[in-house]
């Protein structure tokens, strides 16, 4: 099932899934900016944008189930994330419902899983991904990973502006108390430098 790149296709492959995410994301915050919300195409590219991230697994891992090492000592910490992952998103973004598609403003959410992270269905995209990285543990394969981190960061940005714009200082008091991706809760000082 899996494909095997030669190293100057796998950074073809990442160059346009980095160049895909900037102009996907660009995109997010102009209709973030003049609608207040993501219209219809924009959210459907954005959830393309992520399944085709999906689907570059194929480049980046050499993902043939009959490869993995169910007896290796990286399996059960692989399915332990990935079960957590899992659990991350299952816990997190059905609670937004239309809103976790950008297509809704409705009341800040700042209680259950949202309460220890302001993108926990990000944490437990990552957390996923990590532990599928590791059924396959190889370089590409962090790389893979490492790629969901600046792809959700660059989608958080966009997302924040146009928190900040919707709810104001209940929004900045949440950021001040609420870690954007893991960390404990609590009151944070607020840093003097920009």
């Amino acid at each position: 099932m899996g494909i095997t790149l030669n190293p100057s296709i796998s950074l073809l492959l990442l160059a346009v899934l980095l160049a895909g995410a900037y102009f996907v994301f660009w995109r997010v915050r102009l209709d973030y900016t003049r609608f207040g919300k993501l219209s219809r195409p924009v959210a459907i590219l954005q959830v393309a944008y992520f399944f085709l991230y999906a689907l570059a697994s194929y480049a980046f891992l050499d993902s043939r189930l009959s490869q993995v090492d169910t007896a290796g000592a990286l399996f059960l910490p692989a399915l332990i994330l990935m079960g957590a992952g899992l659990l991350f998103v299952l816990f997190s973004m059905p609670f937004l419902g239309r809103r976790s598609f950008g297509q809704e403003v409705g009341s800040l959410r700042t209680s259950g899983l949202y309460h220890f992270s302001r993108n926990p269905q990000l944490v437990g995209g990552f957390l996923f991904i990590a532990g599928y990285s590791l059924l396959w543990l190889s370089w590409s394969g962090a790389v893979w990973a490492a790629l969901w981190l600046l792809l959700s960061h660059l989608m958080v940005r966009g997302e924040e502006e146009h928190l900040e714009r919707t709810f104001g200082e209940a929004y900045r008091e949440y950021c001040a108390r609420t870690p954007r991706y893991l960390g404990l809760p609590g009151r944070r000082k607020k840093s003097n430098t920009p």
